[in-house]
């Protein structure tokens, strides 16, 4: 891998955390053109996308360079040559060259979103053991999707984490908070019906209101979970 291919995985990485979710489908790569051209004002076809984060056979050739400029844009570069010669990226496959106090605290501030999910997975095995009524739980028939859904937040977060600069924390601050908001309408957009389907595909009979109720008790958790990692 070139270089130039190590930048573009880079930038394809950062992108992807800063949308919220994988790129895996035509409709994704409509909501990320649609993400961008709201962010930097520079409209990208779907399809120039679809051939950028979506492996597709027999395509060769380079991505744009209005492409890679307006996602380096999208994730706060002033263009792909500002990306390429931050101080705080390196390529993909040449993670080992952070700097050092860069590194420590990635490394550091990982360790404090693993001990946070530690402790809100037993936090959550607790209050669905608790009898006394108060704790909020997620209706007992849907716990594998808030595990799934809670997972994948901690992927997004421990994610968002690498990109922490102990020397820019307010703009960090501020990734993290444009993050949120993204990630915010792909919850509501995707955590009640994966619920449906879950109810649909167990055979589980349950009231609008239930689902209702179970989907804002898993998107609050994972909101949650994203302001956590915000530097105080």
């Amino acid at each position: 891998m070139t270089t130039q291919e190590q930048y573009v995985e880079r930038l394809k990485e950062m992108v992807t955390a800063e949308f919220g979710r994988g790129i895996a489908t035509h409709e994704d790569c409509i909501a990320l053109s649609n993400a961008v051209a709201e962010s930097v004002g520079v409209s990208i076809e779907a399809e120039a996308l679809e051939l950028l984060f979506i492996n597709m056979e027999g395509h060769t050739a380079a991505p744009r360079p209005i492409v890679l400029s307006s996602l380096a844009r999208y994730v706060g570069f002033t263009g792909w040559s500002d990306f390429c010669t931050a101080r705080d990226i390196t390529p993909a496959d040449d993670r080992d060259a952070l700097p050092v106090v860069r590194r420590w605290g990635v490394i550091i501030l990982t360790a404090i979103a693993v001990i946070a999910v530690v402790i809100g997975a037993i936090a959550l095995i607790r209050s669905g053991n608790s009898d006394d009524g108060d704790s909020i739980t997620v209706d007992s028939r849907f716990r594998n999707i808030e595990s799934e859904w809670i997972a994948r937040t901690s992927e997004y977060c421990n994610d968002k984490l690498q990109y922490y600069n102990s020397n820019e924390p307010e703009k960090y601050n501020r990734r993290i908070d444009k993050f949120i908001r993204n990630y915010s309408k792909h919850l509501h957009q995707n955590v009640r019906s994966s619920i449906e389907r879950y109810a649909i595909n167990n055979k589980i009979t349950v009231d609008n209101e239930t689902i209702d109720e179970t989907a804002d008790i898993i998107i609050a958790k994972c909101l949650d979970m994203c302001e956590n990692i915000k530097i105080q």
